[in-house]
């Protein structure tokens, strides 16, 4: 078994706005699943809402696959996990976001398929004044066959 450890980090805007992050999760589309852990915290004066996205392309394209649960103004720190495997389905149609207009609804993952890359997105509410940092580890198995 082979264990891949990442971790994306980033602070969140310091206004209203969104913003891709510039950390990266690599080599997942090696992974048979993931263990997605978020350690966040809520921006100072507006809700805050963290995306992971992934992309099969090496960057040039980035589509949602997680959603965390919208963190309030101020939001104290709290940490989310979520496992998955390439065996996870989801059969049902799910509306999704890509590049900086993230669509997917919050506490939603994707399960099943992902890239071989992650990033996180982040979009600061209205009345936001000061962003926070924001850390998310992903952990990856590779059974060796």
């Amino acid at each position: 078994m082979q264990r891949i450890r990442q971790s994306m980090t980033g602070t969140s805007p310091a206004a209203a706005s969104t913003a891709a992050g510039t950390s990266y999760a690599l080599g997942l589309d090696a992974c048979d699943s993931l263990t997605i852990v978020g350690s966040l915290l809520g921006a100072t004066g507006g809700t805050l809402d963290v995306y992971v996205q992934t992309s099969w392309d090496e960057g040039t394209t980035w589509y949602d696959y997680l959603h965390f649960t919208q963190l309030a103004s101020g939001a104290a720190a709290v940490n989310y996990a979520y496992h998955v495997s390439r065996a996870s389905e989801r059969t049902t149609i799910t509306t999704l976001g890509s590049a900086t207009t993230p669509a997917l609804t919050a506490g939603l993952i994707m399960a099943g398929g992902w890239g071989n890359m992650m990033r996180l997105v982040f979009v600061a509410g209205v009345g936001t004044a000061a962003g926070a940092a924001q850390t998310v580890r992903v952990y990856g198995i590779k059974n060796l066959h």
